[in-house]
Protein backbone atom coordinates (compact mmCIF):
# COMPACT_ATOMS: atom_id res chain seq x y z
CA UNK A 1 0.00 0.00 0.00
CA UNK A 2 1.19 3.20 -0.90
CA UNK A 3 1.89 5.84 1.67
CA UNK A 4 0.33 9.06 1.06
CA UNK A 5 1.72 11.14 -1.81
CA UNK A 6 2.07 15.17 -2.26
CA UNK A 7 3.33 14.92 -5.25
CA UNK A 8 4.51 11.63 -8.32
CA UNK A 9 5.53 10.61 -10.97
CA UNK A 10 5.44 7.29 -13.71
CA UNK A 11 7.93 5.73 -11.74
CA UNK A 12 8.04 7.69 -8.32
CA UNK A 13 6.05 9.21 -5.59
CA UNK A 14 7.13 11.74 -3.14
CA UNK A 15 6.12 11.73 0.55
CA UNK A 16 6.47 12.98 4.39
CA UNK A 17 9.47 11.54 5.85
CA UNK A 18 8.22 8.96 9.15
CA UNK A 19 10.00 7.29 11.62
CA UNK A 20 10.95 3.86 9.76
CA UNK A 21 13.10 6.03 7.27
CA UNK A 22 15.48 6.50 9.49
CA UNK A 23 18.22 3.49 7.73
CA UNK A 24 17.27 4.50 4.76
CA UNK A 25 18.33 8.25 5.10
CA UNK A 26 21.53 7.26 6.62
CA UNK A 27 22.35 4.49 3.62
CA UNK A 28 22.57 7.83 1.37
CA UNK A 29 23.68 10.36 3.85
CA UNK A 30 25.71 8.71 5.57
CA UNK A 31 28.06 8.13 2.59
CA UNK A 32 31.31 10.30 2.19
CA UNK A 33 30.71 9.31 -2.09
CA UNK A 34 27.23 10.07 -1.94
CA UNK A 35 27.43 13.75 -0.55
CA UNK A 36 30.80 14.88 -1.55
CA UNK A 37 29.47 17.88 -3.34
CA UNK A 38 26.81 18.60 0.12
CA UNK A 39 28.07 21.07 2.51
CA UNK A 40 26.04 19.35 4.82
CA UNK A 41 27.96 15.29 4.34
CA UNK A 42 28.92 13.17 5.37
CA UNK A 43 26.05 12.15 8.65
CA UNK A 44 26.32 10.16 11.53
CA UNK A 45 23.66 8.12 12.46
CA UNK A 46 23.20 10.99 15.25
CA UNK A 47 23.00 13.44 12.77
CA UNK A 48 20.47 11.34 10.92
CA UNK A 49 18.46 11.04 13.78
CA UNK A 50 18.39 14.93 14.60
CA UNK A 51 17.33 15.58 10.89
CA UNK A 52 14.39 13.12 10.97
CA UNK A 53 13.43 15.09 14.44
CA UNK A 54 13.67 18.42 12.39
CA UNK A 55 11.59 17.20 9.63
CA UNK A 56 8.49 15.92 11.85
CA UNK A 57 8.35 19.34 13.16
CA UNK A 58 8.55 20.91 9.94
CA UNK A 59 6.01 19.05 8.60
CA UNK A 60 3.21 20.43 11.12
CA UNK A 61 4.49 23.98 10.87
CA UNK A 62 1.41 26.19 9.63
CA UNK A 63 2.08 27.72 7.23
CA UNK A 64 4.53 24.97 5.80
CA UNK A 65 7.67 26.32 3.94
CA UNK A 66 9.85 23.18 4.14
CA UNK A 67 8.86 20.51 1.66
CA UNK A 68 12.05 17.97 1.99
CA UNK A 69 10.28 14.94 0.91
CA UNK A 70 10.82 11.09 0.86
CA UNK A 71 11.37 9.92 -3.15
CA UNK A 72 10.42 6.45 -3.29
CA UNK A 73 9.99 3.74 -6.13
CA UNK A 74 5.72 3.43 -6.88
CA UNK A 75 6.63 -0.14 -7.83
CA UNK A 76 7.81 -1.47 -4.19
CA UNK A 77 7.81 1.36 -2.00
CA UNK A 78 11.50 1.61 -1.32
CA UNK A 79 12.97 4.97 -0.43
CA UNK A 80 15.68 5.94 -2.77
CA UNK A 81 16.57 10.05 -1.99
CA UNK A 82 15.05 13.00 -0.74
CA UNK A 83 14.13 15.66 -2.78
CA UNK A 84 12.38 19.13 -1.54
CA UNK A 85 11.03 22.51 -1.87
CA UNK A 86 12.29 24.81 0.55
CA UNK A 87 10.19 28.49 0.81
CA UNK A 88 11.04 31.93 1.37
CA UNK A 89 9.26 33.80 4.19
CA UNK A 90 6.63 35.09 1.27
CA UNK A 91 6.25 31.41 0.06
CA UNK A 92 6.66 33.23 -3.31
CA UNK A 93 9.79 31.58 -4.17
CA UNK A 94 11.54 28.44 -3.41
CA UNK A 95 14.87 26.33 -3.75
CA UNK A 96 14.92 22.81 -5.15
CA UNK A 97 16.92 20.45 -4.10
CA UNK A 98 17.47 16.88 -4.40
CA UNK A 99 19.81 13.93 -3.99
CA UNK A 100 19.73 10.08 -4.37
CA UNK A 101 21.33 7.17 -3.22
CA UNK A 102 24.35 6.26 -5.27
CA UNK A 103 22.55 3.02 -6.25
CA UNK A 104 19.87 5.29 -8.21
CA UNK A 105 21.69 7.78 -9.45
CA UNK A 106 22.00 7.94 -13.46
CA UNK A 107 18.52 6.70 -14.06
CA UNK A 108 16.81 9.20 -14.22
CA UNK A 109 15.04 9.32 -11.17
CA UNK A 110 16.34 12.76 -10.05
CA UNK A 111 15.02 14.65 -13.02
CA UNK A 112 11.53 12.94 -12.28
CA UNK A 113 11.38 13.52 -8.84
CA UNK A 114 12.59 17.05 -9.75
CA UNK A 115 9.91 18.02 -12.50
CA UNK A 116 7.02 16.87 -9.84
CA UNK A 117 8.30 18.94 -7.55
CA UNK A 118 7.80 21.62 -10.47
CA UNK A 119 4.70 20.80 -11.16
CA UNK A 120 3.50 20.60 -7.30
CA UNK A 121 5.21 23.88 -6.53
CA UNK A 122 3.83 25.77 -9.61
CA UNK A 123 0.44 24.16 -9.39
CA UNK A 124 -0.18 23.56 -5.61
CA UNK A 125 1.74 26.15 -3.97
CA UNK A 126 1.38 28.81 -5.99
CA UNK A 127 4.92 30.01 -6.57
CA UNK A 128 6.07 32.96 -8.65
CA UNK A 129 10.50 31.23 -9.22
CA UNK A 130 11.77 27.99 -8.32
CA UNK A 131 15.56 28.16 -8.30
CA UNK A 132 18.53 25.29 -7.92
CA UNK A 133 21.91 25.99 -7.04
CA UNK A 134 24.84 23.09 -7.35
CA UNK A 135 28.61 23.32 -6.98
CA UNK A 136 30.19 24.10 -10.32
CA UNK A 137 31.83 21.36 -11.16
CA UNK A 138 28.57 19.04 -10.26
CA UNK A 139 27.60 18.09 -13.72
CA UNK A 140 25.11 15.60 -12.69
CA UNK A 141 23.22 17.90 -10.72
CA UNK A 142 23.58 20.70 -13.32
CA UNK A 143 22.28 18.38 -16.26
CA UNK A 144 18.94 17.60 -13.67
CA UNK A 145 18.31 21.37 -13.83
CA UNK A 146 18.92 21.67 -17.71
CA UNK A 147 16.79 18.84 -18.25
CA UNK A 148 13.92 19.85 -16.54
CA UNK A 149 13.73 23.29 -18.21
CA UNK A 150 15.19 25.59 -15.74
CA UNK A 151 17.24 28.42 -17.38
CA UNK A 152 20.78 29.36 -16.17
CA UNK A 153 20.74 32.98 -14.37
CA UNK A 154 24.16 32.43 -13.24
CA UNK A 155 27.90 31.10 -13.45
CA UNK A 156 30.08 32.19 -10.30
CA UNK A 157 33.48 31.84 -9.77
CA UNK A 158 34.76 30.63 -6.54
CA UNK A 159 31.97 32.62 -4.65
CA UNK A 160 31.32 30.34 -1.91
CA UNK A 161 34.12 29.23 0.94
CA UNK A 162 32.49 25.40 2.01
CA UNK A 163 32.81 21.92 2.43
CA UNK A 164 33.19 19.77 -1.00
CA UNK A 165 34.25 16.30 0.43
CA UNK A 166 36.62 16.72 3.46
CA UNK A 167 38.02 19.68 2.48
CA UNK A 168 37.26 23.18 2.99
CA UNK A 169 37.64 25.49 -0.11
CA UNK A 170 36.32 28.21 -2.27
CA UNK A 171 34.12 26.62 -5.01
CA UNK A 172 32.29 27.91 -7.86
CA UNK A 173 28.25 27.84 -8.01
CA UNK A 174 25.46 27.74 -10.81
CA UNK A 175 22.29 28.95 -10.71
CA UNK A 176 19.40 27.75 -12.67
CA UNK A 177 15.72 29.07 -12.47
CA UNK A 178 11.99 28.65 -13.88
CA UNK A 179 8.92 31.10 -13.69
CA UNK A 180 5.71 29.98 -13.03
CA UNK A 181 4.72 31.87 -16.20
CA UNK A 182 7.89 30.39 -18.12
CA UNK A 183 6.34 26.50 -16.54
CA UNK A 184 2.71 27.04 -17.65
CA UNK A 185 3.75 28.69 -21.09
CA UNK A 186 5.65 25.90 -21.54
CA UNK A 187 3.20 23.07 -20.56
CA UNK A 188 0.31 25.10 -23.27
CA UNK A 189 2.86 24.95 -25.34
CA UNK A 190 3.01 20.50 -25.31
CA UNK A 191 -0.71 20.38 -24.91
CA UNK A 192 -1.14 22.33 -28.33
CA UNK A 193 1.51 20.15 -29.74
CA UNK A 194 -0.15 16.98 -28.81
CA UNK A 195 -3.36 18.49 -29.82
CA UNK A 196 -1.95 19.45 -33.25
CA UNK A 197 -0.50 15.69 -33.92
CA UNK A 198 -4.18 14.36 -33.28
Amino acid sequence: MMDFALCESKRLYLRDFNSDDAEAVFSYAGNAENTYFMDWGQDSREDVDNYMAQKFTEQIESPRRRFDLAVCLRENGKLIGSAGLFLDENRSQAELGYIFHRAYQHMGYASEAAEALLRFGFMNLDLHRIYARCDGENLASEAVMKRIGMRKEADMKSCKYTKVGQKQQWRGEKLYALLQKEYLNRAFDAIRQSENRQ
